[in-house]
C-alpha cells in the first residue's frame, strides 16, 4: 500500500434474510480513503447515515472505520439491526484482524477504513447478524490486505462463475467443445419437449431456428430462456441485411448469440457484428452458399466470434479461419453420428450442430448424452470444491 493509495475487499457469508455483504476500501487518512471518511461524516445523506464503528458506547476501534448502510434505512427496527449486531460486529472483527496481525499494529494511527454494509430489512435475528456481518467483515480486510483476487484468479474463474443472485452462470462459450441443438420445428408444443428432455449441461447450447423466430417472433428466445435460463441461445436470423436493427433485436429478446449470412455485402456484415457488441451478444457467421468463408473473413474490418461451417473439414482449413477471425469458434452443421464426433473436434471444430439425431430420437436425454460422454464434456466446475478462497 502506497502513502496515499487504498486496497478494497470484498465478502459475502451467510443465508437470507440475515445475509451479510461487505464491501469496503482501507487505506491512508492522508489520501482518497481519508477524504471520503471525512465527506462521509460531514455530510450524512437521509437513510444512509454512517456511523463510526465502536466496540462499546466511547470506545471507537482502530484504524478507524466508518459505516455506512447500503439499504436505506426506513423505521427503527432497521436502524437497531445497524447500531446494535452489525456495528458491534465489524468493529470486533476490525479489533481481531489487528490482534492478529492481518492489519499491521504500527499502521493504525495512519488508516482509516470505509465500509458498506449491506442488512436486509427482513433480517430479524441479532445472532445471525452479528456472527455473519463478523465472518464478512474479517474475510474482507483480510483480501485487502493480501491483494485478493489477483488477475490470474479472475481470469480463471470468468467463464466458470455463477452469480447467486441471478441463479445461473453466464456462458460466453470459452471452453469448448459443445454441442449445439438445432431447434428447426415451429411446433411449440414438440420444443417445449425437446427443451425439457435435454440434459441441463454447460455443453449443450441452442440454436432457435428460423421457423420458429418466423412464426413466434424472436421473443420466443424469451419464452425458451424461462425454460432454461442456463443455456446459451443462438438466434438464427440469418441477416443479409439492416443488420444492426436485427442484432439489436435479438439481443432485446436475450439472446445469447444472434446469426447473420456470409452472403451479406461486407457493410452490413460489419455493421451487424459492431451492434451485436454493442449490445453484449456473440455474433455468428453462417457461411451456407458461401464459397469461399476464408476470403469474405479476410475482409472484414471487425471479426465474427462464431463461424458455422457447412460440412466437416480439415483442421488446416480450420486453422486458417481462426487465426483470420482473431480465434473464432467454429461450428460445424451437420448431422454427426456419435462415433465420429471425437473426428470433427479433432479437425478443429469447437461447437457441434446436430439437428435431428438429437431432436428427432426417440430418448433425446440419452442421446444427447451419449454426445457428451464421447468428447468428454463435463461441466465447468463438476470436479472442484468451491470455497471462499
Amino acid at each position: 500500500m502506497t502513502d496515499t493509495g487504498f486496497l478494497i475487499g470484498e465478502a459475502l457469508v451467510g443465508e437470507a434474510p440475515e445475509i451479510a455483504h461487505i464491501d469496503l476500501i482501507i487505506g491512508s487518512k492522508y489520501g482518497p480513503v481519508g477524504q471520503a471518511f471525512a465527506s462521509s461524516l460531514a455530510q450524512p445523506r437521509q437513510g444512509h447515515t454512517p456511523i463510526m464503528a465502536l466496540l462499546r458506547p466511547n470506545l471507537p476501534v482502530k484504524p478507524a472505520a466508518l459505516i455506512v448502510p447500503k439499504v436505506t434505512l426506513r423505521n427503527l427496527e432497521g436502524a437497531e439491526l445497524i447500531f446494535g449486531p452489525a456495528q458491534s460486529a465489524i468493529s470486533k472483527a476490525i479489533a481481531d484482524t489487528v490482534d492478529e496481525g492481518i492489519i499491521p499494529l504500527d499502521a493504525v494511527e495512519d488508516l482509516a477504513i470505509v465500509i458498506s454494509v449491506f442488512i436486509h430489512p427482513r433480517g430479524k435475528d441479532y445472532q445471525r447478524v452479528y456472527r455473519y456481518n463478523y465472518a464478512a467483515t474479517k474475510l474482507a480486510i483480510k483480501r485487502a490486505m493480501a491483494g485478493f483476487p489477483d488477475i490470474d484468479v479472475v481470469l480463471e474463474e470468468k467463464p466458470k462463475s455463477a452469480h447467486d443472485m441471478i441463479g445461473f452462470r453466464i456462458n460466453n462459450l470459452e471452453q469448448p467443445p459443445y454441442i449445439g441443438i438445432e431447434l428447426e420445428f415451429d411446433d411449440w408444443r414438440r420444443i417445449e419437449g425437446i427443451l425439457m428432455a435435454l440434459p441441463r449441461k454447460d455443453g449443450i447450447i441452442i440454436k432457435v431456428g428460423a421457423p420458429l423466430i418466423k412464426k413466434y417472433g424472436v421473443e420466443v428466445c424469451q419464452k425458451i430462456h424461462q425454460l432454461r435460463p442456463e443455456s446459451v441461445l443462438i438466434a438464427d436470423m440469418k441477416t443479409l441485411d439492416t443488420g444492426n436493427l436485427e442484432a439489436r433485436m435479438a439481443g432485446d429478446a436475450t439472446a445469447d448469440a444472434v446469426t447473420f449470412s456470409g452472403l451479406a455485402t461486407l457493410s452490413t456484415q460489419e455493421r451487424f457484428i459492431e451492434e451485436a457488441h454493442k449490445v453484449g451478444i456473440l455474433a455468428y457467421m453462417d457461411t451456407i452458399n458461401v464459397k469461399n468463408p476464408l476470403k469474405v473473413i479476410n475482409q472484414l474490418s471487425v471479426n465474427p466470434d462464431i463461424v458455422e461451417l457447412q460440412d466437416v473439414v480439415d483442421k488446416g482449413m480450420t486453422n486458417k479461419i481462426k487465426k483470420a477471425s482473431g480465434g473464432a469458434l467454429i461450428a460445424v452443421a451437420k448431422d454427426i453420428d456419435v462415433s465420429k464426433a471425437k473426428e470433427t473436434i479433432y479437425s478443429g471444430a469447437d461447437i457441434l450442430m446436430i439437428t435431428d439425431a438429437i431432436t428427432c430420437a426417440n430418448d433425446i436425454t440419452g442421446t444427447a448424452s451419449a454426445y457428451l460422454q464421447e468428447l468428454g464434456i463435463y461441466e465447468v466446475d463438476q470436479f472442484r470444491v468451491m470455497t471462499d478462497f
